[in-house]
């Protein structure tokens, strides 16, 4: 018992002693969970900085929530991640919906064989779906297509083309890498431009002032061109085969017959057709052709053929000669003759002399209508508005000429006067004007400001600038340069460039811009054709201004050549991200070559860019992989590129302004009177507008083509109403990106911070 006592009291000792310490262990121990805590919070904000910066919004969401979000930026951070979330999830709700919904469409149309609008509403679908050819590959769309082939081919033998176009042209959308449907395709859009050339007189009155000034002399320079220059040695076989068979389907243009003596007298016609289409066996059968023997076949049709049979404008036959010729070298190889160099010598350099104004022609009234005036232009400040109707020019009436004609009456020498009556509510106002040097403004911000001045402010709050370009002409780097610098003075922290939209432009000016935000020595782009002379390796010349400024680009499928050279640059340097749609893939170089008897020009294909990693992603039809790919890939669907659009359009338009319409998805069919660019896509385009505004799309329309003795149906009830909101998702996820992006470089652990809000928590973090 008495060692039991001892024990006791040895143990009573120990006890208080241990008690006599108790007030001190409390206090280490609060510092050491406190320490413990802010490193796991600090831990958790890192690993969400890391993921949103990655784009990995969902992930950076979820880690997020694991962070006591009691201070102010971690709930910031937090709200804009549950806000974004919200916005993915209702996208994804209206995906699913409209792709059931434009598939009960398109098995309707299909039951009622009005494939052409089927097709659309597949489309439609497919626009939707998360894998559009796992969507395409359903048993009833194989169906749609088997059908649609043999609807089409039935077209074509019936020489119904706008009909076969429209099926041909639908398949190659639905399946882009089968180039059968692009030949097709073209077979069919070339006959129906013909057929629309001549349809009318203002069809050809607008054909003869293109072909206006054409020679035969620079279309055989423009050959010799091409053997020496092109950026592959050229296959003068298959150039001698297209050009000869665009004669030929010249030939049997129905309505060229009808408008030309020489077609329309049947043996004239068909001795015409007889010795092209011998010339054209003869190529056929050879095992290659050389330039000089193409020259020579194609001379041959234009001083001997042609006059001796059924006589047409010479100038006609050397523009469908060459239109065809260059069809097998590229899209973008094309004659730029005398009557288009003006409109494309504005596009590229920047600026032009007139009164200001962007006008289209009415598809509805055939009106020339006033698009927008353009800032700080003559006719910007007389008060022209969006929405007018140009009467007349000079007391002139203009209706009936062509878009073109009337560009060249209101344009003219600077300082001199030009007076234009438009048509405004019923009435006529008439507008004084001396014309100008007008800027084309490539450079565009996010809003206009109350003063109509851009507001390149993405969120002033954070310090985010936003500068959008629309191409690159000759003015857009220093035009960039003066925004950054503006910006930079009010604080700009980082920005977002949007080249969404951007076809490119000049070589020079891609290199310049990107040559702004990288380091010295960074490689820009190089390019490599087949003349030695082409082969260039461009890099930063120096440190540019904005090389330390956090940037993210914007992209879709229409940035393309120039737009991919700054994309590509910046992503292959690690410089900034790229996000949005995959570019166009236009990686090569075109020259303009001033052919020397007229003041026409050969814009030629003489090289291919290459990125600085090495890549060279131009699309062919059978590409598996082309542009530049995004970093954060964020698709748009059709009714959300017609927001983004309109959103676009209702900044761009310049005081009062009409409702923009779903119609006006992008600003293709405008044209500055300054400024056109000319190329053989728009070209075909322009010639067959009517055919294409008639191409069935409402219910009246398809049952009126039915031409068979079957009872017409009741129209369908599918409405195709546009309820996505007005927002632009790649817009939002590029600002997200960039805020989180900044956050990240200023506040490391600012979570801990977050915590700090007792006085003693605060006084142990800076005893810390």
């Amino acid at each position: 018992m008495q060692g039991c006592s001892t024990r006791a009291k040895t143990w009573a000792i120990v006890c208080t002693l241990s008690l006599l310490a108790l007030p001190s262990l409390p206090t280490t121990l609060a510092k050491d969970t406190q320490h413990t805590a802010s490193n796991s919070y600090n831990k958790l904000w890192r690993e969400t900085l890391e993921q949103a910066t990655a784009g990995h919004f969902d992930s950076a969401a979820k880690t997020i929530k694991l962070i006591p979000a009691e201070g102010p930026i971690t709930k910031k951070v937090s709200a804009w991640l549950t806000e974004y979330q919200k916005k993915q999830a209702t996208r994804l709700e209206f995906d699913n919906k409209e792709i059931e919904l434009y598939s009960r469409y398109a098995k309707e149309r299909i039951e009622r064989e009005e494939y052409k609008t089927a097709m659309d509403w597949v489309l439609l679908a497919a626009d939707c779906a998360q894998d559009k050819q796992a969507f395409l590959k359903k048993d009833w769309i194989d169906a749609l297509v088997k059908s649609s082939l043999d609807a089409a081919e039935k077209a074509r033998k019936d020489a119904a083309w706008q009909d076969a176009w429209g099926l041909y042209a639908r398949l190659g959308d639905m399946f882009e890498k089968e180039p059968r449907y692009k030949k097709l395709e073209h077979e069919a859009l070339t006959h129906l431009r013909l057929e629309s050339m001549f349809k009318d007189e203002k069809s050809i009155e607008a054909w003869q002032e293109r072909v206006e000034k054409i020679k035969w002399d620079d279309a055989e320079a423009a050959l010799e061109y091409i053997e020496l220059y092109y950026v592959e040695q050229a296959d003068f076989k298959a150039i001698t085969e297209s050009g000869l068979e665009q004669l030929l389907y010249l030939a049997e243009s129905e309505s060229a017959i009808k408008n030309f003596d020489g077609l329309g007298n049947e043996d004239d016609r068909k001795d015409f057709v007889q010795r092209l289409q011998a010339r054209l066996d003869q190529v056929r059968t050879a095992p290659t052709l050389s330039r000089r023997e193409a020259v020579r076949i194609f001379r041959r049709v234009v001083y001997n053929i042609n006059p001796q049979t059924v006589r047409l404008p010479r100038e006609l036959i050397v523009s469908e000669i060459m239109r065809g010729a260059l069809e097998p070298l590229d899209d973008y190889t094309t004659m730029i003759w005398p009557q288009a160099t003006s409109q494309f010598d504005k596009h590229t350099r920047g600026d032009f002399v007139g009164v200001g104004i962007s006008i289209v022609e009415n598809r509805t009234t055939e009106e020339i209508e006033v698009v927008s005036p353009l800032e700080d232009t003559p006719a910007y400040h007389a008060g022209i508005q969006s929405g007018d109707i140009i009467s007349h020019v000079d007391g002139r009436p203009i209706k009936g000429l062509t878009i073109n004609k009337v560009i060249d009456i209101i344009t003219g020498p600077q300082g001199t006067d030009v007076t234009l009556t438009v048509r405004r509510d019923d009435k006529d106002i008439i507008f004084p004007l001396k014309r100008a040097r007008v800027k084309i403004q490539s450079v565009k911000g996010i809003t206009r400001d109350e003063n109509e001045q851009w507001n390149y402010w993405l969120d002033r709050d954070q310090g985010i600038g936003y500068v959008r370009i629309t191409n690159f002409q000759r003015n857009t780097v220093e035009d960039v340069a003066n925004v950054l610098s503006q910006l930079e003075a009010g604080g700009m922290k980082g920005a977002v460039l949007d080249l969404r939209g951007n076809p490119g432009g000049l070589l020079d000016s891609a290199w310049k811009l990107s040559s702004l935000f990288l380091k010295s020595g960074d490689g820009v782009v190089s390019t490599k054709g087949r003349d030695p002379a082409e082969n260039q390796r461009l890099n930063a010349p120096g440190n540019g201004p904005w090389a330390d400024l956090p940037i993210d680009v914007l992209t879709d499928e229409n940035s393309a050549s120039a737009s991919e050279i700054l994309a590509g640059a910046i992503q292959d340097n690690g410089h900034g991200l790229t996000i949005g749609a995959r570019t166009f893939g236009k990686f090569s170089v075109q020259n303009l070559i001033q052919l020397s008897h007229t003041n026409a020009k050969l814009k030629l294909t003489t090289a291919r860019y290459y990125l600085p990693s090495g890549r060279s992603l131009h699309r062919e039809v059978t590409s598996d992989t082309w542009g530049v790919e995004p970093n954060l890939p964020v698709k748009l669907v059709y009714h959300e590129r017609v927001n983004m659009y309109k959103l676009r359009r209702k900044a761009d338009l310049l005081g009062p302004q009409k409702e923009v319409k779903e119609d006006d998805e992008t600003d293709s069919d405008k044209q500055d009177v300054d400024a056109k660019s000319d190329d053989k896509k728009a070209d075909v385009e322009a010639d067959t507008k009517d055919a294409k505004k008639d191409d069935g799309d409402t219910d009246e329309k398809v049952a009126d083509a039915d031409k068979d003795d079957k009872p017409k149906l009741p129209p369908l009830e599918q409405p195709n109403e546009n309820t996505r909101p007005d927002s632009d998702p790649q817009l939002d996820t590029a600002l997200l990106h960039m805020r989180i992006k900044l956050l990240s470089m200023s506040n490391p652990t600012v979570a801990f911070a977050d915590q700090a809000q007792s006085p003693s928590v605060k006084k142990q973090a800076i005893d810390r």
